[in-house]
């Protein structure tokens, strides 16, 4: 599917001042679809399922068994087929695309280096659920309520690798404390807008928002990243110019070419 048909999460940080209830995980009751490879296969072959790193990933991003069995992928979570593996390559991406060292410094330019790390530091907890309409993932965090980041059936089956790996980046700027603020002011409508490319945090928060987040990940992606192909690197172009056109109420005025530099459309 294009870019420019996709309908991207509607993903807001909910800030209720209730405890959650139990979501209890409806993995039983998900159908699998028959998707072409979306570069799991690549990336899986390159960090080879080692369990020294699903420990990691599995710690830091609090994964827990009641939210990726019954057929998400517990049982079997080297299985590309599955959402837990779709998952563990996104979050390898995210950690060793441009780098052999991530590292939790976010002093360095280059998101790549420490994308991972503040991720999972940021996230409170993955968890794989069936459906929420449309979205591919939604977040939940505030003070005395149950803080969350559920990934859904369009994560991952209608994104590929690299796309997955953004959209964790961008739920991870949710739970720092940045909810959209463009109530449905940008081209694709919704609740997923942001204001501007500088200006996209609902509340006293401020700065880059989600949307930005997802644009300036794709675009060092499309630039710097050494753990690619042409065809994902084209992948990464396609998520970011997709949000620049369709995310933002006032368009940020630049785009990304094949190479990840920017050209002027305003």
């Amino acid at each position: 599917m294009s870019s420019s048909a996709r309908i991207f999460a509607v993903s807001a940080l909910a800030l209720a001042a209730a405890i959650a209830a139990p979501r209890a995980s409806q993995a039983a009751s998900c159908t699998y679809v028959n998707t072409p490879d979306q570069f799991d296969s690549f990336y899986m072959s390159g960090w080879g399922c080692q369990q020294s790193r699903i420990s990691d990933m599995w710690s830091r991003f609090s994964f827990d068994k009641g939210d990726w069995d019954e057929g998400f992928g517990y049982e079997d979570p080297c299985n590309n087929v599955k959402p837990l593996a779709r998952t563990f390559n996104a979050l390898q991406l995210l950690a060793y695309s441009h780098t052999g060292a991530p590292t939790c410094s976010t002093s360095g330019a280059n998101v790549l280096d420490w994308a991972y790390c503040w991720a999972g530091n940021n996230i409170d907890e993955l968890d794989g659920r069936c459906s929420n309409g449309d979205a591919r993932a939604f977040t939940q965090g505030g003070p005395v309520i149950d803080n969350y980041t559920e990934l859904y059936w369009p994560f991952f089956y209608g994104e590929t690798v690299v796309q997955r790996a953004g959209t964790i980046f961008h739920e991870a700027r949710h739970m720092d404390g940045c909810a959209h603020n463009g109530q449905g002011g940008c081209p694709a409508g919704g609740e997923s807008c942001d204001r501007g490319w500088s200006d996209g945090c609902w509340g006293w928060w401020s700065g880059n928002g989600a949307n930005a987040y997802t644009v300036l990940y794709q675009w060092w992606f499309a630039s710097t990243a050494t753990w690619t192909t042409s065809t994902v690197r084209a992948s990464a172009v396609s998520e970011a110019n997709f949000f620049l056109s369709q995310r933002f109420n006032t368009d940020p005025c630049f785009r990304l070419t094949s190479t990840g530099s920017t050209f002027s459309v305003c």
